[in-house]
């Protein structure tokens, strides 16, 4: 009885089972896969305003994503804690009315639709009470944004995100006091460049700075200037961590660092620091030395092998015997018979 066909036959079925659960899969997972991508052209909204005073603007959300997207916005107040300046939403009657500025805000509209590419311009109100404090206060748009009709399931996140910081000022006398906390380089000696410097800024007034500033950085082999990121710092004693990437490849020697910023609503508060760091490739320089040691060390074995020789040879002509020239013999006449 010949049972190859019916082998056959079963090893077709698994290969085609196999390969339709595979597709089938891949066909589930690239539906699931859904690109929620969407940009704001007016990411900071930075007002100074008076107590009972009003304002009013325009933000825009573009949809980025490959779908239709229905955005729903509302306003939160936001803090930051970490040295990134990376802002932390806050739920509704949270913060403290020092730097609240979330019931002072009205988006419109609220809730949208846009189709992939598409524009939208929201709108925004601004109402300061008479009694608010001045200094810095402080609230962000939240948008969430999602597929037309779709509700969050234990299968899917559904993901809110920053969309628009406000930045407000309320004139009025204010406690401005920023500090140099941080000011280094890693690392402090280094074999070659370039090096990082880190500063940090910590903000112990009650509005919002954004210093201005550079570092310059002299040595023996090279001179730079870097400017500060223009960043802003929250306050009531927040820090903030700025990046410079200074020098060059080779550097050698010992080379200073300076900070020279200011900062303040007029802009006429100083922040300054200096540090120092090395660079020396020692590596490279114990080379060289080895080299040269080599070749002193060559350079006198083979003068000493030569002068050893020489003074062989002149011993060899000391000690060799020394031979008398000898005398011409006379001719003696022998008598004739």
């Amino acid at each position: 009885m010949n049972l190859l066909p019916n082998i056959n036959v079963k090893k077709k079925l698994i290969t085609s089972l196999t390969l339709f659960l595979v597709f089938s899969i891949v066909g589930i997972a690239a539906a699931q896969e859904v690109q929620r991508t969407y940009t704001v052209i007016n990411p900071q909204i930075a007002v100074q305003l008076n107590p009972g005073s009003t304002n009013q603007g325009t933000t825009s959300i573009i949809n980025e994503s490959n779908v239709p997207l229905t955005f729903s916005l509302s306003v939160q107040d936001y803090i930051v804690q970490d040295t990134k300046g990376t802002p932390t939403i806050l739920p509704p009657n949270t913060l403290s009315n020092k730097y609240s500025a979330a019931s002072w805000i009205i988006v419109t509209p609220t809730t949208f639709t846009l189709k992939p590419q598409e524009k939208k311009d929201i709108g925004y109100f601004i109402q300061v009470p008479k009694d608010a404090r001045p200094g810095g206060h402080y609230a962000a748009i939240v948008v969430t944004p999602n597929t037309p009709g779709q509700q969050p399931t234990n299968g899917t996140t559904i993901q809110t995100q920053i969309g628009a910081l406000f930045y407000l000022t309320v004139n009025g006398k204010v406690n401005e006091q920023a500090q140099v906390t941080k000011f280094t380089a890693s690392p402090s000696f280094a074999e070659f460049g370039p090096v990082n410097i880190l500063t940090e800024i910590k903000n112990l007034g009650d509005l919002h700075i954004q210093p201005l500033g550079n570092i310059t950085v002299s040595g023996l082999f090279g001179n730079w200037t870097y400017n500060l990121a223009k960043d802003n710092i929250f306050p009531g004693g927040v820090a903030r961590d700025y990046q410079n990437t200074v020098g060059q490849w080779f550097m050698m020697g010992p080379y200073t660092a300076k900070l020279a910023a200011t900062y303040g609503q007029n802009n006429n508060l100083t922040l300054s620091a200096t540090t120092t760091f090395w660079v020396f490739p020692w590596r490279i320089a114990l080379i060289i030395l080895l080299i040269i040691i080599a070749i002193i060390l060559g350079y006198k074995y083979f003068k000493k092998k030569s002068s050893g020789k020489v003074a062989q040879q002149e011993k060899a002509k000391e000690e060799a015997p020394k031979t008398e020239p000898s005398e011409p013999q006379k001719a003696t006449e022998t008598p004739t018979s």
